[in-house]
């Protein structure tokens, strides 16, 4: 299966051309891990075009918020927090003005004036002074999440660790398809995030209606398993249309209902919205009456 490589990068014009790569899913038994077995990193290109801000949605705010007070409740006044993949910075300027931390971070698709975000990814020569780490909505982009995460433990210590990821479990439940996406390398369940340490998760849960999944835990208490059950597998092949049985139900669904209207306008162009156009195309239906899309992010 083809995918856009990054949906949230809108193009600048209907003439341009949207890069595509090849979708494979497939699972690791031991771990209850997800990856795309066909991904390739160079396709997903983040920069300045990619446009996944939420903070125009009273809704996305909320959440925000919510994960602000789980963290203030946990670590005191003046802990230095470090937002890794902090995008155009939504959630730590909400963290700067809250005063709790003292914050700062790091994002190659930042575009703000804010001295506190380096527009830049981390590296292994970076040293920094952290108690928690942040990492929202980041580990399903990376290929080898858990060599990631032994990067951060270089650079951070024994700092903790709070990491979102949407929830696959729910993904498959409610038969969202629109989140698969070629960008989302990573899909978590419980027993998956779980696996990446091998003690001292402090917490983990739910949000956002059940569709994010977190955890905090210790960079110190990262599993040694995690990578080896990785790299020797086994590894089961997934079908995408076995995965996601109702999807053509759907989109026909939809397409009867709008079988009388001339044009047809879709809410929401994030990556779901995209997403769903997608498969639209894919099934040459209802796509030839789509209108436009509508967003209340303005950078689409």
């Amino acid at each position: 299966m083809l995918l856009p490589t990054v949906p949230n990068s809108p193009l600048a014009s209907t003439e341009g051309e949207m890069a595509m790569g090849r979708v494979e899913l497939r699972k690791n038994i031991q771990l209850d891990f997800v990856e795309n077995g066909a991904l390739d990193p160079a396709l997903a290109v983040y920069d300045d075009d990619y446009q996944n801000s939420q903070a125009h949605s009273p809704q996305f705010i909320a959440d925000m918020a919510a994960v602000l007070e789980t963290l203030k409740k946990r670590f005191p006044r003046n802990s230095r927090l470090v937002e890794v993949g902090c995008g155009k910075g939504d959630f730590l300027e909400m963290v700067v003005r809250d005063g709790h931390f003292d914050a700062v971070g790091f994002d190659t698709t930042y575009q703000g004036r804010n001295e506190r975000v380096q527009k830049r990814y981390l590296t292994d020569a970076d040293r920094l002074q952290a108690d928690i780490v942040v990492l929202r909505h980041v580990l399903e982009h990376i290929h080898r999440p858990h060599l990631f995460l032994r990067t951060l433990q270089r650079v951070c210590g024994k700092a903790a660790i709070y990491i979102e990821v949407p929830a696959y479990d729910w993904i498959l439940e409610n038969q969202a398809f629109f989140d698969i996406t070629y960008e989302h390398v990573n899909y978590f369940s419980r027993k998956a995030l779980l696996n990446l340490f091998d003690g001292n998760v402090l917490a983990d849960g739910l949000l956002f209606g059940g569709q994010y999944r977190f955890i905090i835990a210790g960079l110190d208490h990262l599993s040694s398993a995690f990578a080896e059950a990785y790299e020797s597998g086994p590894w089961d092949a997934l079908d995408f249309e076995q995965l996601f049985p109702q999807l053509t139900a759907k989109i026909s669904e939809v397409d009867r209902a709008a079988s009388r209207a001339q044009k047809v306008y879709v809410w929401g162009a994030a990556t779901k919205g995209c997403m769903f156009l997608v498969h639209c195309a894919r099934r040459n239906t209802l796509i030839d009456r789509i209108a436009f899309a509508v967003d209340v992010n303005p950078g689409k």
